[in-house]
Parts: structure tokens; C-alpha cells; sequence
């Protein structure tokens, strides 16, 4: 299925970006030398699966400009249905490859999102690490629906080239959406718990487990309160297979 020019997939009533890596990367560095904002999503089996039970939420996701495979359970169905998926883009690598990009280029990031001190230890990481990486602000994710606009406008004000949004889905994904037609930003990105990463606060599976597919497992192993969360996969995974492929166009 193409739309506008771009090669999707169709899961569960979700558009999916064919693209591997080194593609999801090209998108991003097309879209740094645009004007307008884009929205790039990370959609998971977890998330699929919320998108089922909030047409809002489908809704948002389709309106995303890069839509990458983040999940093993997205690349398993994609085999099992043949959606031609070419394989699992992690939002965390694409996060990193951005900030690779934009301390090469110094360009500007602003990260929105996270517990209360945690994204600031994630930005201080960050710019440890990236030092030509201009940091322009980074709010947590704790606020009052009133003061949305106030963070719409200290937002504006930086102009930073790339904002990074961290509330979790769908709150994050719906977030970038409503104000896409107003922020003054090249790229809005959905991180998640990527933002807890850089802080040091959670830990990535050790490279064999990830090439594995298998990050699932050791985020369970290290995390026993996400088991209730984790039920979703096996759910998915039925419906993957009891279902039938969903039609691409």
C-alpha cells in the first residue's frame, strides 16, 4: 500500500512505515530541512493494542508522518500476514541516531516529559555525552491540562529543532497531534520511557537479548510489576494469529 508516496503496512486498522533503519533515519533528515513540523510515532504491540479500543488514538497514529515497527510482536505479524515490514525500528536507537545527527549539525533539542527530576538528569546525560547538542529547555510531565498552552508557548519560544515528548501513549502521541499546526519545531517525537534511559533509571536488555527480540523479557525480569502489562503481548500475539490479514489500502 502506498500513501503519499510512502510503502505502508496495515495492522489492526494502524499504517506502518516499510522501512528499515538507515530509511526511518532518512525520513528524519528530510524532514530537518523543512519548515513544517512532522510527528514521528513508535507504535509497539502494547500500543496496537490501545489503538484497538481508542478509534482516537487509531485515528492519531495514521496522522503520523514516520510510523516505525517498534516491537518484535509488530515484526512477528507482519511475517505471519505478509505486510512486507522490513524489520524492528527501536525508538530508542531512533532517538539516539537523532541525537547523533543534531550534535553533529548543533542543532536544538527540547525534552517534554518524565517524572520530576528524571528528565532533567536525562538532558544533564545527554549532554555529557553530545556536547555540541544544544539543549533549549525540558519540562516534566506532570502538569495541569491549564497550563498546556504555557508549555505550548515556553516551547515556542526556544525553537528548538527537535522535540522530544515523554507523557507515554497515547497521551504523547495525542499531545504532539493537537498541537502539531502550532509548535514552532522541525520534528516531535513520541519517546516514551526512552527519556528514563538517558536518565539512568531503567537499563536496556544487553545487545544479544535485543537482536533477539527478547527486550520484553528482560524489561519483565528486571521490572516484575510490568507483568500485568505484559499480558498484552500473548493477547496480541492470538489476535495476530486468529485474525485475518487486515485489508492493505
Amino acid at each position: 500500500m502506498s500513501t503519499n508516496g510512502k510503502e505502508t503496512a496495515k495492522l489492526f486498522g494502524v499504517k506502518i512505515d516499510k522501512v528499515d533503519f538507515e530509511e526511518a533515519y532518512m525520513r528524519f533528515d528530510g524532514y530537518m530541512r523543512q519548515d513544517e513540523t512532522k510527528m514521528i510515532f513508535t507504535p509497539n504491540a502494547e500500543i496496537i493494542m490501545k489503538a484497538q479500543d481508542d478509534p482516537e488514538f487509531k485515528t492519531v497514529l495514521n496522522k503520523g508522518d514516520l510510523v516505525i515497527p517498534d516491537g518484535i510482536g509488530i515484526v512477528i505479524a507482519s511475517k505471519i500476514h505478509h505486510l512486507g515490514l522490513k524489520e524492528r525500528v527501536t525508538g530508542i536507537d531512533m532517538m539516539e541516531r537523532i541525537l547523533e545527527y543534531c550534535n553533529r549539525s548543533k542543532s536544538s533539542i527540547f525534552i517534554f516529559g518524565g517524572k520530576p527530576g528524571v528528565a532533567e538528569t536525562a538532558v544533564q546525560n545527554i549532554e555529557d555525552k553530545f556536547s555540541n547538542i544544544k539543549i533549549k529547555g525540558v519540562l516534566d510531565g506532570y502538569y495541569d491540562e491549564k497550563d498546556e498552552l504555557k508549555i505550548l508557548d515556553r516551547i515556542n519560544e526556544e525553537k528548538p529543532d527537535v522535540l522530544f515528548v515523554a507523557l507515554g501513549a497515547p497521551k504523547q502521541e495525542k499531545w504532539i497531534e493537537k498541537h502539531q499546526k502550532f509548535l514552532n519545531v522541525k520534528v516531535a517525537m513520541g519517546v516514551g520511557g526512552a527519556v528514563d534511559v538517558y536518565a539512568g533509571v531503567a537499563k536496556r536488555a544487553p545487545l544479544i537479548m535485543r537482536k533477539l527480540g527478547l527486550e520484553w523479557l528482560y524489561r519483565l525480569v528486571k521490572e516484575p510489576s510490568r507483568f500485568g502489562r505484559m499480558l498484552v503481548l500473548p493477547k496480541f500475539l492470538l489476535k495476530v494469529i486468529f485474525s485475518k490479514p487486515s485489508p492493505q489500502k
